[in-house]
């Protein structure tokens, strides 16, 4: 009995264990999910107290951030009465960074909207910007970045099929012509025109174009406020009787606003037209039509004036939040309700009906005369730009704080020491604060627009960032400690902010049909089951039955294989149909090549093309050296072509005096830098690799550093990041003769002890498994970019907009003062097969696609169809010239251009790259003398180059010379280029 009560007694005390524990864990887990709960809308801040946060955050930003919105929340007069213009005698051209100052007089202080008579001259995909000051000043921000709008129409609605027997996207036609544009922002973050304020008498508006290039002015206006009415409910008993329904599918729009709108085949039963097999053109594209201000026109035909509905059929995939269109007829916004309308998500590979309508569900009734209209849809952000604003000076703000802290802790935090920071920053609570509040606001205005209201997927990063705000709140004194979370790292408040503004910015939509009608629409919004089933059956048959993606060569036409995907062969195909065969009758089949190393297989088998595209750099002299690639120099007019093209992009394509390709593409490597951190810390920007030694001490105080190119990437590294310096200092990665490796010569030796010490005297990270993230955060706010990172940066960070540039890359001082700044960058190549039977045609295609023209054309039509991350960098540097990328960034490209230097190409080459790659690898992460790592590696180089001579018959098994092998440089390519321009 005893021992039944000692168990019983037991078991007691641990269930009451168990619940004390659990009792106790209950209170911290609620806690825990109260903090991350979403944020209650009615405790929400109210909006003075979103305001005063928001002034708190601007007025302590060391920038000036004077919006729109905030200029007219402190300025108040009317509108004005009527329009008022001024029309210059004779059309005045303004170039790049040119100015025109027009007079306005006005009859009262007045506040209105202005309009220009403009005309774009040049051809050109990148809308071109102005700035514009009243009076001598710039009003607000938005005003320093005014839009002009280029228009843009299909050039044919006959879509042509590509080899594959798919429709494929026409080229873009520009209207150059005089048009009245309203002025908005480049970001159109108002749905209305910018609105200037006028003083009584004479006004000065001065109009700079800070674009590339040139644009026409004629007139300037400025015109009345647009005034919305409220939506009526028209009495519509007298309308026609007659049903009526007009259906226009999206393909059949009328003129865009912007190149990068693109049309898309959507592999869907449920839109229209589609087939099984072959891919058909059926919609707008959402990926492309995401940007607020990019508008599109319909065609709308209407029998009898009166009222009518209007429905769309579409596709919302942004999770669980509205995008937003505004419509107008004829190129006004009828009323309030169709400014801004929400679209709200469709869900995934769904599509939808929606039918304009009131909050309440009953339908607009738009009037429509008789005879032809246009509809127009715009994307637009307004309904949450208030919030868009807040999250980017919350963002810019974080920047500066976290740097104001980085000044008092150093590079490293002592987590050891009792901190308080009010001591230092006595706004330290008073800004946490207007941080918690911001994103509060922020949650409550845009969960509106979410089904789910502030539990949308959407809105999740912002509760994220609100929840460690909160944490951060509860001991402000020790943000030191949290200063990581802050700003710097993978999940800090700063990163997801940034992913919230990208995802609020984007109003992707896509588009299949409208429709016009006075009854109810017939649209619907998905096919049936038996349709799916039925067009599923077809699809899965034709997938073993279609021999369409089945590649063959014909021997009637010239074959060109290309290393690119379709999106490339396609628009080559066009440009070759329509340019190429037309002026010299040669037919040409370009071909997609999937994997270059199919090209060896077919050259083994006797079925290699005539030319090969878009080719590494190192294969042309694979291919040469055995045999298989003609020799392009054999042309007359080689060097002569090769004159529009950087001289060191020719290096490894040359052997035996030889030279068996032609660049094609480029990179380029250049110094890109955080301008607002700079500004901050009042830091220069590096010219020299010294200027950068310099500059690390004061980036590393703060915890910040450096990167180059050698941090990135796996264990084995490429010339590009070990050699560069080698060249800077004057040295060779080979000596005279070509048998051996240069890189004991003391100059060699010099460049690689530089580049090592980088990593093991001056700190700079040695691994960075992304700069563009640590470009983002600040941790690394200037290094070395390639074209991939630039575009990244460009495309993929809005949060950074205005807030980085491009600089030269950083060289070496010569003997004779001279900035060195010699680059090893790859582009990619094209060549002729020696097999081929057609090579002078050959040869002709080939000079015809490296034309100033040709590349051009083929940059604006790639860019213009499918949009702006399809920027091609042509090695024809009279093409990039041409290209539309941003004239500041586009000087500096084309600046250290002069300075590529690839790495000649010689048997054994391999063991060269690979032997730096562990020369770099040894002295920084063993520790190795970079002297004793050199002489190690150089022994095993030497004897596989000497092992690959003998191979292909340079020595003999005794190592003398049979015959011999002569590495051209740089120098060499400049004197041939140079004597073709004399003959």
């Amino acid at each position: 009995m005893y021992f039944y009560l000692l168990r019983i007694t037991k078991r007691w005390r641990t269930c009451m264990k168990r619940i004390v524990k659990i009792l106790l864990v209950i209170p911290m887990t609620v806690a825990m999910l109260l903090g991350c709960a979403p944020t209650n809308q009615n405790n929400a801040p109210t909006e003075q107290e979103a305001q005063a946060a928001y002034q708190l955050l601007a007025t302590t930003l060391n920038q000036g951030r004077m919006t729109h919105l905030d200029f007219w929340r402190i300025h108040s007069t009317e509108p004005l009465k009527s329009d008022v213009e001024t029309t210059l005698d004779e059309v005045v051209i303004l170039n790049a960074m040119e100015s025109i100052t027009l007079e306005l007089a006005m009859e009262q202080s007045a506040k209105a909207q202005l309009q220009a008579l403009i005309r774009v001259t040049e051809r050109t995909l990148i809308n071109p910007i102005l700035r514009v000051s009243i009076n001598g000043a710039i009003p607000y921000r938005e005003s320093a970045t005014v839009d002009v709008p280029i228009r843009w129409q299909d050039e044919t609605k006959k879509f042509s099929l590509d080899s594959y027997g798919d429709e494929s996207l026409p080229n873009q036609v520009a209207d150059n012509t005089f048009r009245f544009i309203d002025f908005f922002n480049n970001t159109y973050s108002t749905s209305r025109p910018l609105s200037y304020l006028f003083e009584k008498g004479v006004n000065t508006v001065t109009i700079t174009n800070v674009s590339s290039d040139p644009i026409e002015i004629k007139t300037l206006r400025a015109v009345v406020p647009w005034q919305l009415p409220a939506y009526v409910k028209p009495n519509i008993s007298n309308s026609s009787t007659n049903d009526f329904e007009w259906k226009v599918n999206a393909i059949d729009y009328v003129s865009k606003n912007s190149s990068f709108v693109r049309l898309s085949s959507y592999a869907s039963v449920s839109v229209s037209p589609y087939d099984p097999v072959d891919k058909k053109l059926n919609v707008i594209a959402g990926v492309s039509w995401s940007k607020s201000g990019q508008a599109v026109d319909f065609p709308v035909s209407i029998p009898q004036s009166g009222y009518y509905q209007l429905s769309f059929h579409y596709s919302n995939e942004k999770p669980d939040f509205s995008v937003f269109r505004s419509i107008a007829i004829d190129g006004e916004i009828p009323f309030r309700e169709v400014e801004s309308y929400a679209f709200i998500p469709t869900g995934t590979g769904k599509w939808e009906v929606e039918t304009l309508k009131s909050s309440d569900g009953e339908p607009f009734w738009f009037y429509f005369e008789k005879g032809e209209h246009t509809l127009t849809l715009r994307a637009e952000t307004s309904p949450i730009q208030q919030s868009l604003d807040t999250m980017q000076l919350m963002i810019d703000h974080i920047n500066q704080f976290a740097l104001d802290i980085r000044k008092i802790t150093g590079k490293e935090v002592d987590r050891n020491r009792t901190w308080k920071l009010t001591n230092f920053l006595p706004q330290t609570a008073e800004i946490l604060e207007a941080y918690e509040i911001s994103l509060e606001s922020v949650l409550g205005q845009t969960s509106a627009f979410a089904p789910n209201g502030a539990d949308s997927a959407t809105l999740s990063y912002l509760q994220k960032a609100l929840f460690k705000i909160r944490k951060m709140r509860e001991k402000p004194d020790e943000l030191p400690l949290y200063l990581d979370d802050l700003y710097s790292q993978t999940g800090s408040v700063t990163e997801m902010i940034g992913i919230s503004l990208t995802e609020l910015s984007n109003q992707s939509l896509s588009l299949n049909e409208i429709a016009v009608s006075n009854k109810e629409t017939s649209m619907i919004a998905e096919a049936g089951l038996a349709s799916k089933v039925g067009a599923g059956i077809q699809s899965f048959v034709a997938s073993f039955t279609s021999k369409k993606y089945v590649a063959k060569k014909d021997p009637e036409m010239l074959n060109v294989w290309v290393n690119r995907s379709i999106t490339y062969v396609d628009t080559m195909q066009k440009l070759v149909d329509a340019d190429f065969t037309v002026k010299t009758g040669i037919k040409v089949k370009i071909s997609v090549m999937p994997d270059v190393n199919r090209l060896i297989l077919a050259n083994a088998a006797n079925q290699s093309p005539d030319v090969a595209l878009g080719l590494p750099s190192y294969m042309p002299f694979d291919f040469a050296i055995r045999g298989a690639a003609y020799p392009l120099s054999d042309f007359d007019d080689y060097w002569k072509v090769a004159g529009t093209m950087t001289p060191g992009a020719f290096v490894p394509y040359l052997y035996e005096g030889d030279a068996y390709a032609l660049p094609e593409t480029l990179d380029f490597h250049t110094l890109i830098y955080r301008t607002d951190i700079f500004n901050g810390l009042n830091l220069d920007v590096p010219d020299t690799w010294q200027n950068v030694l310099d500059l690390l001490p004061e980036l590393q105080r703060y915890g910040m550093n450096f990167y180059y190119l050698t941090a990135g990437g796996g264990s084995l590294k490429w010339f590009y990041q070990t050699s560069p310096f080698i060249y800077q200092y004057g040295g060779s990665l080979y000596d005279s003769s070509g048998y051996r490796s240069g890189i004991d010569s003391v100059e060699s030796v010099a460049g690689i002890r530089f580049l090592t010490e980088l990593f093991t005297t001056y700190s700079i990270p040695e691994q960075v498994p992304s700069f563009y993230n640590s470009f983002r955060y600040g941790t690394l706010p200037v290094g070395i970019a390639d074209f991939g990172t630039y575009l990244q940066i460009k495309n993929a960070a809005p949060e950074l907009a205005g807030q980085w540039a491009l600089a030269p890359y950083p060289g070496t001082i010569n003997n004779e003062g001279e900035v060195v700044r010699w680059d090893i960058v790859n582009g990619t190549s094209g060549m002729i097969f020696a097999n081929t039977e057609k090579p002078q045609q050959s040869w002709d295609f080939m000079k015809w696609w490296m034309e100033t023209e040709t590349q051009t054309s083929f940059a604006y039509n790639l860019q213009s169809t499918y949009g702006p991350e399809y920027v091609w960098l042509s090695a024809n540097l009279e093409a990039v010239a041409n290209s539309p990328i941003e004239y500041e960034d586009k000087l500096v490209i084309l600046e250290q251009s002069k300075w590529l230097n690839d790495v000649p190409r010689t048997p054994g080459q391999y063991m060269l790259e690979r032997g730096m790659s562990d020369i770099w690898n040894t002295t920084v992460f063993d520790g190795t003398p970079v002297r004793i790592a050199i002489d190690r590696q150089k022994q095993t180089i030497d004897r596989e180059i000497r092992r690959k001579m003998i191979e292909f018959g340079f020595l003999d098994r005794n190592g003398n010379v049979i015959k011999p092998y002569k590495v051209f440089d740089v120098n060499w390519i400049k004197e041939q280029i140079e004597n073709a321009k004399e003959e």
